[in-house]
């Protein structure tokens, strides 16, 4: 028996290795190596950011570059002798992503020379020589892979976005020529795509991050794509039976040689270890992409170390593995190169002075199928034929016929970002904007056929014939130009086959053009479009004078937004995803629209004689799809300073979003006024505690925030969002809700008899006044600090270098002095990635 540990500091990971003499891990890799001796590897440091995903770039909202510092340098280790060869160094910058070419002559990498450089992609020999540079820019471009058609894949910042819940840059798939020409983008999501790989059938499996209106730690699973960008779908993941609690993200995937059902991949706890840190896991899929329980981990017990930010163990785990059999494998351990075989033996090989990462043994391997290109890059538009809509897991109840249209929505990508989920775009929800496209029909059969613009990522929702979803995908796809698609239905087993087409109703006829809703913005915003809907038809009895039913949907501005909007929220009047929690394959009718009561209130009278127009009817229903946002910018900013107690809270670390429910105080002067005379019937009111209780309407149902707390404490948080009134203050529910009516207040408050309480007696009160007091201040500081409908221009100095940096902007675009749109800047970033066929 022989002990083997791998060390980071204090922590040690020790294993068993049960090999008997002669036959331990590195004989074994020694003889499936077929001669060959060496393992190419590269040593750096970690960047300075914590995020798995944070490797390389500069942060939006600030100066910072995150890349890795300290040197680093591209090596061979020799197996057989331990002797490592030093192939490339830099002092400065660093080096990532060694690639083996197909004869093991050439090595491809990314590679930053530091400073104001960024990562791009080079070869050199395996000896050393003819260092070669392929990619040039502004962006960074890394994780590439040899093609088996001669091309090359990698991962690239040239998507020109941020990773919607942070700020730090994103990057999706790209293709290229071996000499670097021809650069094709492959993807579309507004997320994150990274580790190409070709598998024997020629396809390339790849790591996708999404969450389409879906928890937002929860989806990074195994995808693949054509090397032509067609045909993207799930290999394996995407469901919740997880194989372990914690352990969402599949990442780093290599095809098992001689398993053509098997492959390798760490299994990484959501987003909170550095560089996607996790466990060893060997996948079966021949079991199909729903069948979580095929993944099995084979390393050694790690901690389940969490997120562990600023403690230095969020470092620890296994990384970037590459199987050389079944039962034998390299993968990186912190500072230490090792083996591992299938019953978790594991013996360290090398241990660097820094981080070592992608060991790939300098060993030739056959080239994969080539796959015909099925895409045409002279076209604009792609083909998807959906061949029953009704066909799915989650479809009990909803009769043949009922599903009368497809609603299209395009997810845009953000060009700046600031850190923190709540209140830029809208509430819980995935933070990005959507833009609605429009309808294509569904036939008697439930089949649908339609043309999709190329190369941007949609989503569907099956629509009835109020215009309401019936089910709603909470997921991308695309197709490429030219491209001919087909899926056997919504939601559907994976693992069936897509019936053939041609008998369908959909196909005896040309593809469907979507067609837009006449008259109506493609990106709603609320303050806009929404807001005079309510002012129409609803506050005549839902306004701040008269409240009906605890009821306010006017536009009166509240802290962050406006009176209406939490209160729509708080009253779960519309339904939307729980950033958190949300799993996807949801039931019928069980989300959006379909799950709306205000839906229910807006036609025909049923609600005190209330009946919208069809415009205002599609203006909410659409304004629901996608999402309830609030703006339709992403030049906003939610001032912090907008708070009523006049204070930076701790938790906003100067970047403007909300908070969450327990971190929340008013201050010194209004919180001993509510611990004095509030809070002895509404417990916690003062700091959002899980018992805050203002006027939250009793929810048993098992709706969570952030997966833990009771979502009554979210509508309570909500509902103390409508406590102030920042355009008449004296009209703020805090004030007004403990008064009696005789002295001009609602007369809210009881004793627990039912019978009114006047804890303000009148106006002049000096709680009240004092109150009053920090409201109307807030009034007064918004008009120097900017509000989120309007923010000061002062504060997008970033928002238009990034839009320089794309091209959106000029480079001479003065901020200070030129007219600033950022709707319209905003429409021209995102049409810069519609595809535009290549003029002769």
């Amino acid at each position: 028996m022989k002990i083997t540990g791998l060390c980071v500091g204090s922590f040690v990971l020790a294993a068993c290795c049960a090999a008997a003499a002669g036959d331990d891990l590195v004989s074994r890799a020694l003889s499936l190596m077929n001669g060959a001796e060496e393992v190419v590897f590269a040593e750096r440091n970690f960047s300075k950011a914590y995020q798995c995903y944070a490797s390389f770039g500069e942060y939006a909202d600030e100066p910072v570059k995150i890349y890795p510092e300290g040197g680093s340098r591209l090596c061979a280790l020799n197996l057989r002798t331990g002797k490592v060869r030093e192939l490339l160094a830099t002092a400065a910058g660093a080096i990532r992503d060694p690639r083996v070419s197909y004869d093991a002559q050439k090595i491809l990498f990314a590679y930053y020379q530091g400073g104001d450089d960024v990562y791009h992609l080079y070869e050199i020999g395996a000896d050393g020589t003819g260092l070669k540079q392929l990619t040039f820019g502004a962006f960074d471009d890394v994780d590439p892979c040899y093609l088996p058609d001669g091309g090359i894949a990698f991962s690239s910042a040239r998507c020109k976005r941020f990773i919607p819940c942070n700020r730090t840059q994103s990057s999706y798939l790209y293709r290229m020529e071996a000499d670097g020409s021809r650069i094709l983008p492959l993807g579309s999501n507004v997320l994150w795509e990274d580790h190409p790989i070709p598998l024997r059938d020629g396809r390339i499996l790849y790591t996708r991050w999404e969450y389409t209106d879906r928890a937002t730690e929860s989806f990074r699973d195994l995808w693949v794509m054509n090397p032509d960008g067609s045909n993207q779908q799930l290999l394996w993941g995407g469901g919740t039976e997880r194989p372990y609690p914690t352990f969402f993200a599949k990442c780093d995937a290599m095809p098992i040689p001689g398993a053509d059902d098997q492959v390798v991949c760490i299994f990484s706890p959501a987003f909170g270890r550095r560089e996607s840190a996790g466990d060893v896991a060997i996948v079966n899929l021949k079991n199909g992409p729903d069948a979580l329980q095929s993944g099995r981990r084979i390393s050694p017990f790690l901690p389940k170390l969490g997120w562990d930010i600023g403690s230095g163990r969020g470092e620890v785990g296994f990384r970037d593995p590459f199987p050389l059999s079944e039962n034998c494998f390299f993968a990186a351990f912190n500072t230490s190169l090792c083996l591992l075989d299938a019953n978790g033996a594991t013996q360290a090989v090398y241990t660097a002075g820094k981080v070592v990462h992608d060991p790939k043994p300098l060993l030739p391997h056959p080239r994969e199928k080539i796959i015909p290109w099925r895409i045409d890059l002279a076209k604009t538009t792609g083909h998807l034929v959906v061949a029953d809509v009704y066909n799915g897991r989650n479809m009990a109840g909803v009769a043949r016929g009922s599903v009368k249209e497809i609603l299209i929505m395009e997810d845009l990508p953000k060009a700046f970002c600031r850190h923190g989920m709540h209140g830029y775009v809208n509430l819980h929800s995935t933070p990005t904007f959507r833009r609605v496209l429009g309808t294509v029909p569904v036939e008697e059969d439930g089949s649908a056929s339609f043309e999709l613009p190329a190369a941007r990522g949609v989503y569907f929702a099956l629509l009835d014939k109020d215009g309401l979803a019936v089910k709603r995908m909470l997921s991308l796809t695309m197709v490429m130009p030219g491209e001919s698609a087909s899926c056997a239905g919504c939601h559907e087993f994976r693992t069936q086959k897509i019936p053939r087409t041609a008998g369908l109703l959909a196909t005896r006829r040309p593809p469907s053009p979507i067609k837009p809703y006449a008259g109506i913005p493609d990106i709603p915003n609320y303050i806009r479009d929404v807001q005079p809907v309510w002012d129409r038809n609803c506050v005549k009895c839902h306004s701040s004078d008269q409240p009906s039913g605890k009821v306010n949907l006017s536009g009166d501005a509240n802290e962050f937004h406006s009176q209406s909007y939490y209160t729509l929220h708080a009253r779960r009047q519309v339904s939307v995803p729980d950033s958190w929690a949300q799993e996807g394959n949801t039931p019928p009718y069980g989300f959006g629209t379909g799950a709306s009561p205000l839906m229910k209130k807006l036609r025909g009278g049923a609600h005190h004689g209330v009946s919208v127009t069809p415009r205002e009817w599609d203006i909410v229903r659409l304004w629901i799809e996608t999402s309830c946002q609030y703006m339709s910018t992403y030049a906003m900013y939610v001032p912090i300073e907008n708070n009523v107690a006049g204070i930076n809270l701790s938790v906003q670390q100067g970047n403007g979003s909300l908070i969450p429910p327990q971190r929340v105080t008013y201050g010194k002067i209004i919180d001993p006024i509510l611990q004095r005379r509030c809070c002895s019937c509404h417990k916690g009111l003062a700091d959002f505690g899980p018992r805050a209780t203002h006027e939250a309407p009793d929810d048993p149902q098992p709706d969570s925030y952030h997966g833990k707390r009771p979502h009554n404490a979210m509508n309570a948080w909500l509902h103390n969002y409508t406590l102030f009134n920042l355009s008449f203050p004296e009209k703020s529910s805090i004030l007004r809700a403990p008064m009696p009516k005789a002295s001009g207040g609602l007369g809210w408050c009881t004793d627990k008899s039912g019978k009114p309480v006047a804890v303000f007696a009148d106006a002049n009160d000096p709680d009240y006044r004092a109150i009053l007091a920090q409201i109307s201040a807030c009034k007064e500081r918004r008009k120097t600090v900017g509000t989120t409908e309007e923010p000061l221009k002062e504060r997008f100095d970033r928002y238009v270098l990034w839009m320089k940096r794309y091209g959106v902007l000029p480079d001479s675009f003065d901020l200070r002095s030129e007219p600033f749109d950022p709707y319209a800047i905003d429409a021209k970033y995102w049409e810069s990635f519609w595809w535009k066929p290549a003029k002769d």
